[in-house]
């Protein structure tokens, strides 16, 4: 009997000790995690709304982990307002009525019947109702919220400087984006692709005044009409009109790649300004890629061809900083794209050794080596398993040391 109960005390154990304390919901951007992981959390948050229905944090979170276990598992389906997600903010709406919670989580998912969210009501009012120890995460969010849906309103630049003070983005991501930004010509129109490309460049410009010529445009401000109308008045250009049912019949699936492009292409030949591309930018293989020139972190669009090797190697002597790259960094990996912003660098940078060596600046051509290698020693893995899995990190440093020692030859 003994040592039944002893088994019986052990399996318990072994369940509590197996069960997922709720934790914090991070972007995906700073964290990811396998579905199943979303799934356990949005039980414990779930547990933490029964026993406090008034709790906002939990309710956040909550939301989040839904939201992202069924992004990454297609339980939206073709009818999202029967998700699970929707219910989420269905039972938050009937027990928090207009709380900043409601409104924020709105801002990210909301029912197809739910007009105001659609229009962005709801951002305005979760502004207003933001708390004072605001999660830098979700204080993020509404900046990008306020800077699509209302770009002229002043709350843009307080948000954005409020931003950059919690020191949200890591600094590895605001050194990345500092030199993309301080490479640019005057004047340039800069088109980003994602969060790591966009919001540290953002904060720069609003907290520290750092080069507000650049003109950042994200490609999912492309559909952001509030957002566009003020762009064409500030470049001073005619709104563009395009109608989505052409594209659809002459590209099918791929419409919006070639919708997207176009809109990109009259911005740059109307505007006659400089216009760059961040490295990650899908866009540029469906534009002319015989105009895309390397210069070194960013992308420059040219319809004639240049020394950019020249203006690449220039940068790298010249306008980055690179030194942090070889600095250790007690927290690097508090964010998994930390690594990878890393690589980017060896990506971007490694052809430039060889280049240096056979202009004789030897030097030049030993630092950059350096710095790249650091980037690649390194290395940590995503948390994520089934990325480790597609791209295993021994293979990915293996090819970085090849690129790097194949320049030295």
């Amino acid at each position: 009997m003994r040592k039944t109960i002893v088994i019986i005390l052990a399996l318990v154990s072994h369940c509590i000790a197996n069960a997922q304390q709720a934790e914090t919901i991070e972007s995906i951007t700073a964290n990811s995690h396998e579905p199943e992981w979303y799934a356990a959390q949005a039980e414990a948050w779930q547990k933490r709304v029964n026993a406090d229905p008034q709790d906002q944090w939990a309710w956040r979170n909550l939301f989040r982990a839904t939201c992202y276990y069924e992004q990454f598992t297609g339980g939206w389906g073709e009818n999202q307002d029967e998700s699970r997600t929707a219910d989420v903010i269905r039972r938050m709406e009937a027990t928090l009525p207009d709380s900043f919670v409601l409104n924020l989580c709105k801002g990210r998912f909301c029912l197809t019947t739910d007009e105001a969210a659609k229009r962005g009501d709801n951002i305005l009012r979760a502004i207003e109702l933001m708390p004072e120890n605001i999660c830098p995460e979700d204080l993020e969010f509404l900046a990008v919220r306020l800077w699509i849906n209302d770009p002229e309103n002043p709350r843009v630049k307080e948000l954005y400087t409020k931003s950059y003070q919690s020191r949200y983005f890591p600094s590895r991501h605001m050194h990345f984006n500092h030199n993309m930004l301080q490479s640019m010509q005057p004047n340039a129109l800069y088109f980003s692709n994602g969060d790591l490309d966009t919001e540290p460049m953002k904060m720069l410009q609003e907290a520290l005044g750092e080069r507000t010529d650049v003109i950042i445009i994200n490609l999912s401000f492309l559909h952001a009409t509030t957002f566009m109308d003020a762009l064409y008045k500030k470049l001073n250009i005619a709104p563009l009109t395009l109608n989505v049912q052409d594209y659809g019949d002459k590209y099918g699936e791929k419409w919006l790649e070639y919708y997207e492009a176009d809109i990109i292409m009259y911005l740059i030949n109307e505007s006659k300004r400089p216009a760059y591309f961040s490295p990650t930018n899908p866009k540029v293989s469906i534009l002319d890629t015989d105009s895309i020139f390397n210069e070194g972190l960013v992308l420059k669009y040219s319809p004639k061809p240049y020394n950019n090797f020249d203006v690449a190697m220039h940068n790298v002597k010249e306008v980055y900083d690179l030194e942090y790259l070889a600095e250790p960094d007690l927290v690097y990996d508090s964010w998994e794209t930390s690594a990878m912003v890393d690589l980017n660098h060896v990506t971007l940078l490694a052809h430039l050794i060889a280049k240096f060596r056979k202009k004789g600046d030897e030097d030049q051509a030993m630092r950059l080596y350096n710095i790249l290698s650091k980037c690649v020693e390194r290395c940590v893995p995503r948390q994520s398993d089934s990325y480790s899995q597609e791209y295993p990190m021994e293979d990915r440093k293996a090819y970085y040391e090849k690129l790097l020692k194949k320049q030295l030859q």
